[in-house]
């Protein structure tokens, strides 16, 4: 399948801290979620795809046009939904009346059909009833929710989510992981979220970033077999382990480099996430 996003020596650095760092990268039809832990450079990646911001350095194309144009940002704009991390809302606004605003913009000139649209997409994130309500009057989860309502206006070829899922109860996940379901059919999605259950549970494709540098990009079993052999369950944690922790049932899960005969548990992708991250920092302190 050939690529509607191409990305070719990304550089972005803000003062002395580089944030993305010579980043090659293809996307496709599909979803790919996007792992890594504050300060990778996730956001910064995803702001420079949406055309938000511009990179210091290396080239970025997007169905074939350049954002570093004016007629080439035009263009992706007009099949592009963005959520920005933190997104911003005009709090006198109701819900309706912010989606609309966003439509607008959007170039929805046909009122009708811009309104239409707009209750639309209210009603796949399950604030039709609430419409009229004024975003200070919303919870954190429905403001959440509205931000996603204005990313699916129009059925984008093109979503970026930047932590969609932050403050969704998990009714509203499950329904959030429908509507992605459905929209990777034909659109190119790129997903970066804390959750690694909701990359297993979508995502035919992962990408860790790590100190704004590709680590890791495959699928997510093989993410979760980087931790094949280093899992193991106790009752206590083992002096051996990098990472641990004790789950409900009173048991330690740790991670590292396990005793000798231990039997090993199956690991995860957050299990895979951990290993591949804790190699990383440590391959960094080593380095003189």
């Amino acid at each position: 399948m050939s690529a509607t996003v191409r990305v070719r020596g990304l550089r972005k650095q803000f003062g002395s801290t580089v944030a993305v760092d010579d980043l090659d990268l293809d996307l496709t039809v599909g979803l790919t979620g996007l792992l890594g832990p504050n300060g990778a450079g996730k956001s910064t990646l995803m702001r420079m795809l949406a055309t938000v911001a511009a990179p210091d350095e290396g080239e970025i194309s997007v169905f074939g046009h350049d954002p570093a144009t004016p007629a080439g940002r035009l263009e992706i704009r007009r099949r592009l939904g963005y959520q920005p991390q933190e997104p911003g809302f005009h709090q006198q606004f109701n819900c309706f009346q912010f989606v609309d605003y966003v439509a607008i913009l959007k170039e929805w000139t046909n009122r009708r059909e811009r309104h239409d649209e707009v209750r639309r997409v209210l009603g796949l994130v399950g604030l039709s009833d609430v419409s009229n309500r004024r975003i200070s009057r919303l919870s954190g989860g429905m403001r959440r929710r509205l931000a996603i309502a204005q990313v699916l206006l129009g059925d984008p070829d093109l979503l970026i989510l930047d932590e969609p899922t932050a403050g969704l109860d998990p009714e509203q996940r499950l329904r959030f992981r429908e509507l992605l379901g459905s929209a990777a059919a034909h659109a190119t999605i790129l997903l970066s979220t804390h959750q690694t259950d909701d990359v297993a549970a979508l995502c035919a494709r992962v990408v860790v970033i790590l100190d704004g540098r590709i680590r890791f990009d495959g699928s997510p079993a093989e993410l979760a077999g980087m931790a094949t052999g280093r899992v193991w369950m106790a009752d206590g944690r083992d002096p051996q382990a990098r990472l641990a922790w004790v789950g409900g049932d009173g048991r330690w899960r740790n991670i590292g480099d396990p005793p000798a005969n231990m039997v090993v548990d199956a690991p995860t992708i957050e299990d895979g996430y951990l290993v591949l991250a804790g190699d990383a920092g440590a391959a960094t302190r080593a380095d003189p």
